[in-house]
């Protein structure tokens, strides 16, 4: 719970303060510029989806007996899981000031606390005035998109709150402090240190404080809003304020639970750090909206809304860190608006906070969300909700296989991943992804005891299996292809990845943009002259390349020779280029999925020195987060970060492989090599919770694993060079099939 200041940052760099109804952002030296892209200038502030509250507020002090005045700036900034502090230097003798912020959960709003510490001798007088620009408009996507009306404000100077309005829409804004104001003054625009964009008014405040010999004064200032009520936003503004200190509270609660689920000790503690961080920036991205649902969205601060793909990544760190509850209300959100614009199983690709569908949905969304469902279904054994939306998983298949399969090779078309302009045809990672959507569906459908259903999607994910590996892999090149299609299609991806490449990069021609383009159009001499028939076709060099070993269906001896091809051409300084043609730029997911890759081959170094690529960029933006992209740019926190860092550890180097339908849980830990104790505690398998300590001493290796329901089969695999083990302190014969433990408490004993 400790805070990570911004020392050796630029302060000039953005911020969240989180709540899953509102959250707040600007930069780390407290100010409020206009900042983002998706509402121009707007994605700074304080938001309360479906609409935002205020471009920010600024503070002046003013010594009293001098009439020196200065706007408040920054000097320290620090994070932590459960909101901010900043610290700012004055040039008056022994006076400083803190300024602490957070947004409490289920509230839509912050509270904003300043404490003013005098360490002087002789009484002071200062005059605090607090300054709130508000800017009451729409998120980005909705009926009323890039349209922001003019807020007026409804409170008069006497009255001990303000209150604002948007003039069209019925959404306020209101504030409150804990101090009486001496003054307040209406449409102060002229007073703020910087304009910002948006039709917002006004609004200043000023506070006398006296302060005498090491004294502390100390104001809490609260903005709230309400979506449909002036009443309301008054009410829950003073509510909040009264309530600080309990607020506060339950927040710091909440967070010491998000560390304590999935929580481990392992030797290299930066990357113990960045674990615990990665699970608390996730809880940041929660996102609750009446009338849409609570889920986890992308990123800030371009991307505070709901993504089909992006979630179907980071849901799985989500189950594997203990967090069913938000993995099934996101699952159920995508379920739920798929279902209604779609209604044919098809996965919506993003939502707005406004409710809004911006995107129907990219191929690979579908099977991604029925591979997620299934490993929900694998660490909760919740099957009252897979019965739930089973029948869309069936439509979702069909929609996959029929529709999005117009010449019936079982190679859907359409969109993946990476979204080049041409490259919508027959996609490696759609095509992997549908088998392994057909072999999680199989799965459930022997669950739902649909047992024709169950047979019809293994003997198709079987199938499939095998044409992947046949009709993808290239030999010549010992790798995937990006797509399966006709020789038509190759050459329209080209012209499509030119187009991209010169908007992309129009303003920054140099060198190597002249050899990317060298390459596409060599590459279309090349094809031109090539027969026209289908077959594989390696165009982009997509990071995508690697999901048939994500996913374990590609043969060991191909995955090795694909896996040492990607390190040894196609990495750069943090991992695996988005694309390998044109070698420029690095995603937390794609490094991420390299390192599961590898994991799946049993390589952990390999998968740790991808690991360590993203661990390494921590802190580079903001103090306690990860960058989109890597090293340090896009957005600031992401949530699919976490799947590259959760399920490495969790899921291979601890081994743990749930199956909480069957009480079962599968345990083959895989220590790096210079790893020699490691534990995790408070593991959630179903109603099942875990426990697994590795100790190492000498040339023996003791696993003690526990779990709270000792009726539950643990099968634990484990190296060793021994054939027998000692178990409870008896010698037992290790086997392949692994052994199988019912007890509460077992320690198992293995020569290395």
């Amino acid at each position: 719970m400790q805070g990570i200041s911004n020392s050796k940052i630029n302060n000039t760099n953005p911020y969240v303060t989180a709540g899953d109804r509102a959250y707040l952002i600007g930069t780390q030296d407290g100010k409020f510029p206009d900042m983002g892209d998706h509402v121009k200038g707007e994605m700074a502030g304080l938001w309360c989806p479906p609409f935002k509250l205020a471009d920010g507020f600024w503070v002046s002090v003013t010594d009293k007996s001098t009439g020196k005045a200065m706007w408040l700036n920054a000097d320290k900034f620090i994070t932590y899981p459960y909101g901010n502090k900043f610290i700012y230097k004055l040039p008056f003798d022994g006076i400083s000031i803190e300024r602490f912020q957070f947004c409490p959960d289920g509230k839509t709003g912050t509270l904003v606390k300043y404490t003013v510490k005098y360490t002087g001798k002789a009484k002071r007088e200062l005059k605090l005035s607090f300054n709130l620009k508000t800017d009451i408009r729409p998120v980005w996507f909705t009926d009323t998109v890039d349209v922001d009306f003019a807020d007026k404000i409804l409170s008069k100077p006497k009255d001990d709150y303000f209150l604002a309005k948007d003039s069209v829409k019925p959404w306020y804004l209101a504030m409150v402090s804990s101090v009486t104001a001496n003054d307040q003054q209406l449409n102060s625009g002229t007073n703020l240190p910087y304009k910002t964009i948006g039709r917002g008014v006004s609004y200043t405040a000023d506070y006398d404080f006296t302060l005498e010999n090491n004294s502390t004064k100390s104001i809490t200032f609260c903005i709230a809003g309400s979506e449909n009520d002036q009443n309301a936003a008054i009410l829950y503004s003073r509510n909040m304020l009264k309530h600080y200190n309990e607020l506060l509270k339950e927040k710091i609660n909440n967070y010491k639970k998000v560390i304590s689920r999935a929580q481990i000790t392992i030797p290299d503690a930066q990357l113990q750090d960045v674990y615990n961080w990665v699970k608390i920036n996730t809880n940041w991205l929660i996102r609750s909206v009446q009338g849409t649902g609570t889920g986890l969205t992308a990123g800030y601060m371009e991307y505070p809304w709901w993504f089909g793909c992006d979630n179907t990544y980071a849901l799985q760190g989500v189950l594997a860190t203990g967090d069913f509850k938000l993995a099934k209300s996101t699952l159920g959100l995508l379920y739920n608006k798929s279902k209604a614009v779609n209604g044919n199983g098809r996965i919506v690709h993003e939502i707005s906070t406004s409710g809004k569908v911006y995107n129907k949905g990219n191929t690979q969304e579908t099977a991604h969300f029925i591979m997620c469902s299934g490993t929900y279904l694998k660490w909760t054994g919740d099957t009252a909700f897979i019965r739930k939306i089973y029948p869309s998983i069936k439509d979702g298949i069909n929609w996959l296989l029929n529709t999005m399969d117009t010449n019936h090779n079982m190679f859907p078309e359409g969109y993946g991943i990476m979204e080049v302009t041409g490259l919508n045809a027959e996609l490696i990672d759609v095509a992997v992804y549908t088998q392994q959507a057909l072999k999680n569906a199989a799965e459930m459908a022997m669950i739902m005891g649909d047992k024709k259903t169950e047979e019809k999607y293994n003997s198709l994910a079987n199938n499939l299996k095998v044409k992947i590996n046949k009709d993808f892999w290239d030999e010549e090149s010992l790798s995937y292809c990006d797509f399966y299609g006709t020789k038509q299609q190759a050459l329209s991806t080209l012209d499509g990845a030119l187009k991209q490449l010169k908007i992309r990069e129009s303003n920054t021609r140099d060198k190597q943009q002249n050899e990317r383009e060298n390459f596409y159009k060599e590459l279309q001499k090349k094809i031109g002259l090539m027969p026209d028939t289908s077959r594989g076709w390696l165009t982009n060099k997509n990071w995508v390349i690697n999901t048939p070993m994500e996913t374990g269906i590609a043969p060991h001896k191909t995955a090795i020779m694909a896996l040492d091809k990607i390190r040894q051409e196609n990495c750069g300084e943090y991992g695996p280029y988005l694309s390998a043609v044109e070698k420029k730029y690095m995603m937390t997911i794609a490094t991420g999925v390299q390192a599961v890759a590898e994991c799946q081959y049993g390589r952990i170094d390999s998968a740790m020195w991808y690991v360590k690529k993203i661990a390494a960029t921590f802190n580079r933006v903001l103090p306690g987060s990860i960058s989109e992209m890597m090293p340090d740019y896009g957005c600031f926190t992401q949530a699919w970060t976490n799947y590259g860092i959760d399920i490495p550890l969790v899921s291979y180097v601890f081994g743990i492989s749930p199956d909480a339908v069957n009480h079962t849980v599968n345990i083959k830990p895989n220590l790096p090599s210079t790893w020699k104790n490691i534990n995790i505690k408070n593991v959630q398998v179903g109603s099942n919770n875990l426990a697994i300590d590795v100790k190492t001493k000498g040339k023996k290796c003791t696993y003690t694993i526990t779990q709270s329901k000792p009726k539950w089969k643990v099968l634990f695999k484990v190296n060793s060079r021994s054939s027998y083990c000692i178990l409870n302190g008896q010698k037992v014969k290790l086997t392949d099939s692994g052994l199988v433990l019912f007890a509460k408490t077992n320690i198992v004993t293995v020569s290395l």
